[in-house]
């Protein structure tokens, strides 16, 4: 059968350069703004308040943008958000440089900065399967490239912020993050909102409807009535409590009591970026067959991960350790292009901004709440009891997921069934 609409791939490539230009500029942002606080203050606990602030508004942000997206669109969505995100950033070398700016002002700042991101991002993945289509690629491709995104910014952002903030100081790098927002907007602009009469007919609708609060929770609830969303995020939000407090607090620590030193953690990190960006690009053309059944590709990535992380309860060396550090990033790198194709899959159109919304605030919880937990338990327990522990409940999760009914049914290779024929599947 031959598609009757011609082939654009503009669109696609417009959103998921955004993406990039998005992601690069907050990992940027992870560096800048410390230094950017210990140069005008030379406080640690200035710069743990910044950053603070910085992440603080995501839970909150990404429920309330799902729905905002969702009302008003998401093309319009992304590129406000982006517009006023750049804002915020440029405002803080500006006013520094003029007036002045106290630390209750910039952290005021960084958080209306955090705060207008997370719609925008949530407004991206709403816009991605509209772009797909018209652009006529498989999901899988387009989710990977999409998906990348995060994983090559913490690659080459970080890095390259470090290197810029040494050689002209961290005020430029601000400067440089409110262009990535710029830039996304204006690429967000070549993106076809598909303005039909409908759908600016459903719109107005949405946006009339009263209940803030009440739609910011149906998301959430239809994460919960659906078993394939409720048991894919039910693992996300698990794992996010298990790993992310690998990079700010599990190599760092491994590094400098097992490893003779904090040198060996920039070689994990690096070892760790690249399998993610490794196994993140090659989920695309794997998906076709290696990677065809989703279930098994779900269950095998955490599998590998979870061997991994016992591996390092051995205490093995820093070669050893390198490979363990790439495994752990390579079987990640297909999570996110598969998650982001489930979901996609499992809601309708008018509801992706709620869901996603919803999904990046229960990650986005589990993620502080681990780190704090790892610290804590690593400060008084050591670290090869609480990497045991770790490793432990990653046993436990791989029960689950091989147990799990409504998980199983992705082993169905995606694309072979019509969606509702899907959701049907998993739900018994």
């Amino acid at each position: 059968m031959t598609s009757t609409t011609a082939r654009d791939r503009r669109p696609l490539t417009a959103l998921a350069t955004a993406n990039y230009l998005s992601w690069i500029g907050n990992t940027m942002t992870l560096v800048a703004v410390p230094l950017y606080v210990l140069d005008i203050s030379s406080s640690a606990t200035q710069a743990g308040a910044a950053g603070f602030a910085n992440a603080l508004p995501m839970i909150v942000a990404g429920l309330a943008g799902g729905v905002i997206a969702d009302r008003v669109g998401p093309k319009r969505t992304s590129v406000v958000a982006d517009l006023a995100a750049a804002a915020c950033m440029a405002a803080v070398p500006l006013l520094h440089g003029t007036v002045g700016l106290a630390l209750p002002a910039l952290m005021a700042l960084l958080f209306l900065r955090t705060l207008a991101d997370a719609p925008g991002a949530a407004a991206r993945l709403a816009l991605l399967p509209r772009v797909t289509a018209r652009a006529q690629v498989r999901p899988e491709t387009a989710n990977s490239l999409f998906a990348s995104a995060q994983r090559v910014a913490f690659v080459v952002g970080p890095p390259a912020a470090a290197l810029m903030a040494g050689l002209t100081g961290p005020t430029a790098v601000l400067y440089v993050d409110a262009a990535t927002f710029l830039a996304s907007a204006l690429l967000i602009m070549m993106v076809p909102d598909g303005g039909s009469v409908r759908q600016a007919d459903a719109a107005r609708e949405a946006a009339a409807r009263p209940g803030l609060r009440r739609e910011v929770t149906e998301g959430v609830r239809y994460i919960l009535r659906t078993p394939v969303l409720a048991a894919i995020i039910s693992v996300v939000v698990c794992t996010n409590f298990l790993d992310d407090a690998l990079t700010p607090v599990v190599l760092p620590v491994y590094s400098r009591e097992l490893l003779g030193g904090e040198r060996a953690v920039g070689l994990l990190l690096a070892a760790n970026g690249i399998g993610a960006v490794v196994g993140s690009f090659a989920y695309a053309p794997a998906s076709r067959r290696l990677l065809a059944n989703r279930w098994a590709t779900f269950v095998g990535c955490f599998a590998l991960i979870c061997a991994a992380r016992l591996a390092m309860v051995a205490e093995p060396g820093l070669w050893i350790m390198l490979a363990v550090s790439f495994a752990i990033g390579l079987a990640s790198g297909p999570v996110n292009p598969l998650v982001t194709g489930v979901v996609e899959r499992s809601t309708p159109p008018d509801m992706l901004g709620r869901v996603w919304g919803a999904v990046m605030a229960m990650a986005f919880a589990a993620a502080p709440v681990g780190i704090f937990a790892t610290g804590w338990l690593a400060q008084n327990i050591g670290l090869r009891t609480t990497l045991g522990i770790f490793g432990g409940l990653y046993v436990v999760l791989i029960c689950y997921l091989v147990l799990n009914r409504p998980l199983r049914g992705l082993a169905r290779p995606a694309g072979t069934e019509t969606p509702a024929q899907e959701d049907a599947a998993t739900a018994r």
